[in-house]
């Protein structure tokens, strides 16, 4: 497959959260550039992190249709972390060939990955973004359903939400919808109370359809998107470890979210809504 690859210059942490959260200037200021932190055999190209995206997976990763650039929460998170790294930035769609492009040494790192892609090969981080099956409900509306009528959830035919939903609430709970599109219009239109979905990628399309909605609960436990690195490669891992916790706490990632997702994701605040494993969709 043919790996669209882009440089991108990186700014500095405190200029990208002001960018992002919609700051501006009278006055222009150019950062001063970092020294890097990690250099050659670390990385597989002097002064450049080489990230692995899927470009197919918005809001995470995508191409807008008027445009062939690469746009979303991996890129602007890869951003971050190879400005404080003191690194360019190069991304490279991996599509869903992330673990062979990181072991051909494509990439130095990868986005996207959960705990579970953890291996003899691949380290993973701990997530950049937590998620997991939401339920959302109107904006204003902070009631936890302990059972529901029929019909009352909605969510994408046979996907993991549509599961949740079933095994929390039973079959007939679940209003089947053909995407997510189609679940949120069915919340919009009252023919269902709920939409269960991933956290993030609902949130995501919520603000894109501009349907007044916010997570309530969790259905199950929460994971992850995190960064995975080759097992080998202890210095690259020690690195990105330590530039992900600075991300964190510098304002630069809770903007990224806002700017993608309308809000920081915060999930520790909702609570949890057992499923149970009985049964599968």
């Amino acid at each position: 497959m043919k790996r669209m690859k882009a440089l991108v210059c990186c700014a500095a942490a405190a200029c990208l959260a002001m960018v992002l959260a919609g700051c501006s200037s009278q006055q222009s200021y150019t950062p001063p550039e970092k020294s890097a932190t990690v250099s050659s055999p670390a990385i597989g190209k002097s002064g450049t992190l080489r990230v692995g995206v899927n470009a197919g997976s918005p809001p995470l990763a995508g191409s807008p249709s008027s445009s062939s650039k690469i746009v979303g929460i991996d890129v602007d998170v890869a951003a971050a972390l190879a400005d404080q790294l003191g690194l360019k930035l190069e991304l490279v769609d991996v599509a869903g060939n992330a673990s062979s492009a990181l072991a051909d040494g494509d990439v130095d790192i990868v986005m996207s990955q959960t705990s579970t892609e953890k291996s003899s090969t691949m380290w993973v981080s701990d997530p950049y973004i937590e998620t997991g099956v939401a339920l959302f409900a109107s904006n204003g509306s902070t009631t936890v359903p302990e059972s529901v009528q029929a019909s009352s959830i909605a969510a994408q035919s046979s996907s993991t939400s549509a599961w949740a939903v079933q095994n929390a609430f039973g079959d007939d709970a679940l209003n089947p919808a053909s995407d997510l599109v189609s679940a949120f219009s069915l919340v919009e239109t009252g023919k269902s109370q709920y939409v269960a979905a991933d956290a993030v990628i609902g949130s995501y399309a919520a603000l894109v359809q501009s349907v007044d909605v916010q997570p309530i609960a969790l259905l199950g436990s929460k994971g992850g998107y995190c960064i995975g690195v080759d097992s080998n490669n202890q210095e690259l891992q020690k690195a990105i470890s330590a530039a992900l916790t600075a991300v964190r706490g510098n304002g630069v990632f809770d903007a990224v979210c806002t700017k993608w997702l309308g809000s920081p994701m915060n999930l520790d605040v909702l609570s949890t809504i057992e499923v149970s494993s009985s049964k599968s969709v």
